[in-house]
């Protein structure tokens, strides 16, 4: 009992792990309007093109970028990508209605699953 235990445990540490990181297996990373579109290695290894809605992934909070794919609000914000593609620049309005300049790593946001951008 006490063996199952602790592979349970090991299991969850190595998907945690691999959690995020999208841009280790996802190339052509592209983004327009509120959307990430890529070139992601399927379970196979062959690339398939894929997108993402990051109106589901992330939040404006007080005119701050965070991950929060349970309770997204993406709005108010001019955003571009970063020269590594990984990291979106962006200036969101904050609760005054000033644009503040913000960015956030899309690598701890994203994952590919088997060639899905997911939360």
């Amino acid at each position: 009992m006490h063996r199952s235990t602790i592979l349970c445990a090991l299991s969850a540490i190595v998907s945690l792990a691999y959690a995020g990181d999208f841009s280790k297996s996802c190339s052509s990373i592209s983004f327009r309007s509120t959307s990430i579109s890529a070139s992601c290695n399927d379970k196979f290894g062959d690339s398939v093109g894929t997108n993402i809605d990051l109106t589901r992934c992330l939040a404006n909070v007080g005119g701050r970028l965070v991950c929060r794919p349970s309770n997204p609000s993406f709005k108010f914000c001019d955003c571009g990508l970063a020269g590594d593609r990984s990291v979106l620049n962006c200036r969101c309005t904050d609760s005054t209605g000033t644009k503040k300049p913000t960015s956030i790593d899309l690598d701890s946001c994203l994952t590919n699953d088997g060639g899905d951008l997911e939360c």
